[in-house]
């Protein structure tokens, strides 16, 4: 009986994965048109928040970066907000401000007791002090970026034309890149971003629910009705733009605008990142679920979307679970079942490689024996979250919510990505 259950739990969840895996490969292809560089309107304004907690080794290459792309670009500020740092992020900035003599950045700073509570109270703060700011709040962009994040002058471009373009648009969502991919997890997740990532944001500008990754969302300030847009949840690039659905906003993703990032070199804290990241769509499962279902400014297919993204953790771990039992019985018996085992390989094969070649079209990566290698490794990626998601779990349910945040520092290969 136990075994019966096993296996079909297993069965259950390859259907699932190949269901879903055909639902982005009909659904997740780019079909927005390259858009043609167009002089904007010069009216509009982008300020860029930068949330900066103990970021004392990257900030300084975070701006020299931030002003050589926008040079030409007077409209663009960036505004550091120190979250009561430990290192010396906040004096770092200071001197680079006096040394440069820039008024295109500002720094914010937060003290205790009312710091280090979160980035999305970071974040209220700062926006909350934007938004008495004089002009035409419908022109106003404000865009949130991490320290370690670097933007080129042509995304910078990109992102102000969807907003002027589109006097409807509420939050664009750039498209996220590594900054350097000297290993093979740091690959994986250039990969997973480049690709399965553009796949699920490009389904949800078909469906009407695009939604925020935390590093490069940009909003139209005209847009927000409350002081503090951004939630405190662990997620709360998510949780922001689910409350924007919810109010009938305009969401869309661009992939022809990109966000660069460090990527985590190492397994642990990999996974340590992974499970902060499923304990905070959790959080967004318990707070919004019910709410996304009965809000009457969400279709129906966004809604089952969303509802099948919120329910990732519980499905990957039954399902996960029944699939290593039952590959583990199926190694014990391969006389029996070695055809079964040759057939599931294969088509992992066939999707793995399938991406990798994707990858490769998209970014014209040189690194052939790495790609092939992922290829053949890919389903090893989808094993390292496992124990993310079981963490995740234990974090919730025993009310732990205190994060080590992902530290940064790595930038030294960024030139590479400035073409």
């Amino acid at each position: 009986m136990i075994s019966q259950i096993i296996f079909e739990t297993s069965f259950a969840g390859l259907i699932i994965y190949l269901v879903w895996v055909c639902f982005l490969l009909a659904l997740g292809q780019n079909s927005q048109s390259d858009k043609v560089e167009l002089g904007f309107d010069q009216s509009y304004r982008l300020v860029i928040l930068v949330p900066a907690m103990n970021e004392e080794a990257v900030i300084k290459q975070t701006m020299q970066l931030f002003l050589k792309e926008t040079h030409q670009l007077a409209n663009v500020k960036m505004v550091i907000i120190d979250d009561a740092s430990d290192d010396r992020t906040a004096a770092v900035v200071k001197r680079f401000i006096s040394q440069t003599g820039q008024d295109r950045i500002q720094l914010l700073q937060r003290q205790h007791p009312n710091a280090q509570t979160g980035k999305g109270n970071a974040l209220n703060w700062a926006y909350h002090q934007l938004a008495l700011q004089d002009g035409d709040p419908k022109r106003l962009i404000c865009g949130v970026l991490d320290a370690d994040a670097y933007m080129t002058e042509k995304s910078y471009r990109r992102v102000m034309q969807y907003f002027a373009d589109d006097e409807d648009l509420d939050l664009l969502q750039t498209r996220v890149g590594m900054l350097e991919t000297n290993n093979w997890l740091q690959l994986m997740q250039d990969i997973e971003f480049t690709v399965i990532n553009d796949w699920i944001q490009n389904t949800r500008n078909r469906l009407g629910n695009a939604a925020a990754s935390g590093n490069g969302q940009f909003i139209r300030v005209g847009s927000v009705a409350s002081s503090r847009p951004w939630g405190n949840a662990l997620l709360e690039d998510f949780e922001f733009s689910t409350r924007f659905l919810m109010q009938g906003k305009k969401t869309q993703y661009a992939s022809d605008a990109l966000v660069y990032q460090e990527a985590i070199a190492k397994a642990r804290p990999f996974i340590r990142q992974r499970s902060r990241w499923t304990q905070g769509g959790l959080d967004c499962l318990f707070s919004y679920w019910t709410k996304v279902l009965s809000n009457s400014f969400i279709r129906f297919s966004a809604k089952f979307e969303m509802t099948f993204y919120m329910l990732i953790p519980f499905i990957t771990i039954f399902t996960g679970v029944a699939s290593l039992i039952v590959l583990g019985f199926t190694l014990a018996n391969l006389d029996d079942y070695w055809r079964l085992l040759l057939l599931l390989i294969l088509v992992n094969l066939c999707f793995s490689g399938y991406i990798v070649w994707q990858y490769q079209h998209m970014t014209s990566s040189k690194q052939y024996g790495l790609l092939f290698w992922t290829a053949i490794t890919f389903a090893f990626y989808n094993y390292l979250l496992y124990p993310a998601i079981v963490i995740a779990f234990y974090k919730k349910f025993s009310g732990q919510t205190r994060w080590v945040k992902t530290a940064h520092g790595n930038k030294d290969k960024i030139g590479r990505k400035a073409s």
